[in-house]
């Protein structure tokens, strides 16, 4: 098996889609092959980094993408896997200049869900392989700029899905300023933005970028009596901050178009998303499950947000066993990622309440602090916010502690 054969299948390898004996070739080829190894290691390290940005005209070019008339797909023709190499080296446009937005729980505004900063990335070292990934780290300085949005966990009613970037004040990057703004907005039943407000920030310029770009962003709806309804008063901190950005390495071109790509791809991704919203919005819930098949097929799996969207459906739906299946794959992928806190415990907890499986719903609640080896996550004992103390609470009541389970 030559290098360009290994190259060409590596995320297929990693994603365990390959038989036993190509699997085999594979390890072999890289056990003996300096370059081949060199690489695997750089995709894994950058697996670690988090995805690229949302562009400021996501929504519109979203929905104009998904309008557009798509050609007839033959049936039983397994759909090509395209997430792999071109997002891996895209991943890392969110090193830099970082712009982080945080989800304050909405019956307790004052609660800031904290998010660890972003390290400063080092210098390229020697290594033709490293200084790939140092350079995928660092990015086009253009691109880095409205970029890294750091997703932390939401309350259980307010789950994001597509979330576009504001740009960074020119006059507060050329001055080295960081900057926070606290929004208030609604969410409408087909999980649009509404009525934003400001409600504090460190500085007024910026406030614009920041309600320029949570205008685009798209929720999954509350739902309420089996319903899909409005979520009025729903609070967000969007912090941008320039870490790292003094001890950027200097961009690498042979990595542009690869960023682009990555892009590409991360657009179609998001507006396939909007495609599943609109359906949401229109009671076409079958259309909905085949989108979210079409994306699995088209952007692999590994995706808590896609697994969210499956769970959200089948509760919608009234099937509940299916729904606990969904967050409990979404719960499994947030657990191996480097943020564990991303997964949708509280609605997973919830369901496994309202089957009457007490123990289930708070080991569900337990779990983010497990995934750390017992410290608690970023943002403390307190990051799934007000509905896991409710939660609790009634756990509680019944008997139901740590000290039980």
């Amino acid at each position: 098996m030559s290098c360009n054969d290994v190259a060409s299948i590596l995320d297929a390898h990693r994603g365990a889609r390959l038989a036993p004996a190509e699997r085999a070739q594979v390890d072999e080829h890289l056990a003996a092959c300096g370059d081949c190894a060199a690489a695997w290691h750089a995709q894994t390290e950058l697996l670690a980094l988090p995805m690229p940005r949302v562009p400021d005209t996501l929504l519109e070019r979203a929905l104009r993408a998904s309008r557009s008339p798509q050609p007839a797909r033959r049936r039983g023709v397994r759909l090509p896997i395209v997430i792999g190499s071109a997002l891996l080296a895209g991943a890392a446009l969110a090193a830099g200049v970082s712009i982080v937005s945080e989800l304050l729980s909405t019956s307790t505004p004052e609660r800031v869900f904290s998010v660890e900063p972003i390290a400063p990335q080092p210098r390229p070292s020697a290594s033709e392989a490293q200084a790939r990934v140092e350079a995928a780290r660092a990015g086009d300085v253009q691109d880095a700029l409205p970029t890294a949005v750091e997703l932390v966990e939401t309350p259980a009613d307010v789950l994001p899905l597509v979330r576009a970037n504001p740009s960074y004040p020119p006059k507060a990057l050329a001055d080295g300023r960081d900057g926070h703004v606290q929004l208030r907005f609604d969410i409408t039943a087909a999980g649009t933005v509404e009525n934003i407000s400001v409600v504090e920030s460190s500085d007024a310029e910026f406030e614009e970028p920041a309600k320029t770009a949570l205008a685009e962003w798209r929720y999954l709806p509350r739902i309420a009596g089996g319903k899909r309804v409005r979520h009025e008063g729903v609070h967000t901190i969007i912090r941008f901050t320039l870490d790292g950005y003094e001890d950027r390495p200097q961009p690498n071109p042979r990595l542009e178009e690869a960023q682009r790509q990555a892009q590409r791809e991360y657009e179609s991704y998001a507006a396939g998303l909007v495609t599943a919203l609109d359906r949401l919005a229109a009671d076409d819930l079958r259309g909905v499950e085949l989108q979210l098949d079409e994306m699995q097929a088209l952007h692999g799996s590994e995706r808590v947000d896609l697994w969210n969207f499956y769970g959200y459906l089948y509760t919608v739906e009234g099937n509940y066993a299916r729904a606990i299946d969904a967050y409990e794959t979404a719960v499994g992928i947030a657990l191996r990622s480097p943020r564990p806190a991303s997964g949708p415990y509280v609605p997973l907890a919830k369901l496994y309440f309202a089957r009457h499986q007490y123990d289930m719903a708070l080991k569900t609640l337990l779990r983010p602090r497990q995934a750390t080896n017992g410290a608690a996550p970023p943002g403390g004992t307190r990051l799934l916010g007000a509905d896991a103390d409710a939660l609790i609470e009634r756990l509680r009541a019944l008997g139901v502690t740590e000290e039980t389970l």
